[in-house]
């Protein structure tokens, strides 16, 4: 009895295998209205998606630049993905080749992209220099010259008030040059803004920055945390979670839109506030205590 049983269960298993094995070629291993290239394996993207997937109001997958590669346009034609998030350089990198009529949203890169396509926007990493900017004329009135090293012309990214404090502008092309003009700069300013310039912010001239910066009393202001580790007064850094919030947004106003022509690439909506409070008192430069209190880290 419980022979013929089991028999009549294989029976019926069978054709069910035989049905499933013919049918999982056709069901997609990538069911998602928009494609996430990065790779999760490191926190800041893994930080990304997290924040993307709270405010995105569509589907997504999440694909490796590493094991995409050239397949990326496949995917996309297969599963008539609305749009695709770029996150990170390789990421970009492979989302620019895409025809035209794929819209891309990039995320997690330092500049705005200048390319010849149309179709993308995101948001990218840079504080504007206007940010730094507003926050001395709030919290630090007596700056009132800034100084500025750097390879690109940056006017374009200032919007500056009347009591902003006076920007110095002095071009560099490498280290050594780099470093002459902080000493060209050193009498007529009262603190030095970096920008992310990683052809002039080599390990010696960073040395020589800090040096130059102790032995004056003339602060450093920005990039990131990284930098008030090692002697900055402070830096408006962007925050992984938020920004992948902001990317999220743009891209449903993207698939709204029905491509990215027209929403321009903008800086992180919401920053963080590291404070390096040694520096700050060798400097002889007072940090507002309700400033303090509103910084996500400050180092003694």
């Amino acid at each position: 009895m419980n022979k013929n049983i089991f028999k009549t269960i294989r029976k019926l298993i069978v054709p069910v295998t035989v049905c499933f094995a013919v049918l999982m070629p056709a069901i997609s291993v990538y069911p998602a209205d928009i494609i996430i290239l990065g790779d999760t394996a490191f926190k800041p993207v893994s930080d990304v998606v997290e924040g993307i997937n709270e405010t995105l109001l569509y589907n997504t997958t999440v694909l490796s630049p590493s094991v995409t590669g050239k397949g990326l346009n496949n995917v996309v034609v297969k599963e008539n993905a609305k749009a695709v998030i770029a996150l990170g350089m390789d990421a970009v990198s492979i989302s620019l080749s895409l025809p035209e009529s794929v819209p891309v949203v990039y995320g997690l890169i330092t500049s705005p992209i200048e390319t010849g396509r149309k179709n993308i926007t995101g948001v990218y990493m840079t504080t504007p220099v206007s940010e730094y900017i507003s926050f001395l004329n709030r919290y630090f009135p007596g700056i009132k010259k800034v100084g500025v090293v750097c390879m690109r012309d940056i006017k374009e990214l200032i919007d500056l008030s009347p009591k902003s404090p006076e920007i110095k502008y002095c071009s560099a092309t490498n280290p050594y040059e780099f470093i002459a003009g902080l000493n060209s700069l050193a009498n007529d300013v009262d603190a030095l803004l970096l920008l992310p310039e990683k052809d002039l912010l080599t390990e010696a001239s960073l040395k020589e920055l800090y040096l130059f910066s102790f032995k004056r009393k003339i602060p450093v202001i920005g990039i990131s945390e990284k930098y008030v580790k090692i002697g900055s007064l402070f830096s408006l850094g962007f925050d992984t979670t938020a920004m992948g919030r902001q990317i999220g947004e743009m891209t449903n106003k993207v698939v709204l839109h029905g491509d990215a022509k027209g929403i321009p690439q903008n800086p992180p909506g919401s920053f963080s506030l590291h404070v390096n409070s040694k520096t700050s008192e060798i400097m002889g430069i007072n940090v507002p205590p309700n400033l303090l209190k509103t910084a996500r880290k400050v180092y003694p």
